[in-house]
């Protein structure tokens, strides 16, 4: 009777370990889709002034990977981003970090979530912003609004 009890429970535990590791596969995958007017760079990609769509690929983890692509196709690029604290600002929207005429992705935010995500700033980035900043020239922060 005992056994059968110990084998009945460890089943029990067993499909609900198996429940939450179904429920954990199938969390949304954040989309958003924007129209960037300008050349940007992302990790060590160049990408053109076009239509893009942004997808979380690995929605579940604390350091996400994004994937930006561009709508027809000619440009794709993943990127390791950083969890960042919601600010406030409820709309979605596309941060990017300027200097002079040179504009790297920043960060993402999405309706309905608390919490968005930042890019880290490459050795690139860096080297550019400590160009400019002899030259006296800040840098600026451009929010574009996402569909």
């Amino acid at each position: 009777m005992k056994k059968t009890t110990y084998t009945m429970m460890a089943l029990l535990v067993l499909v609900g370990a198996i429940a939450v590791a179904a429920q954990a596969q199938t969390v949304s995958r954040a989309q958003v889709r924007v129209s960037i007017p300008f050349q940007f760079h992302v990790g060590n990609t160049t990408m053109p002034a076009g239509d893009y769509l942004l997808q979380q690929i690995n929605p579940a983890s604390d350091m996400a990977t994004l994937q930006i692509s561009r709508k027809d196709g000619r440009a794709n690029v993943i990127v390791n981003m950083i969890g960042a604290i919601s600010d406030g600002r409820a709309m979605s929207r596309l941060g990017f970090r300027r200097y002079g005429n040179q504009y790297y992705f920043g960060e993402v935010w999405i309706d309905g979530n608390s919490d968005g995500l930042q890019a880290p700033k490459t050795k690139a980035e860096r080297a550019t912003q400590k160009e400019l900043a002899a030259l006296n020239v800040r840098m600026e922060t451009v929010a574009l609004k996402v569909r």
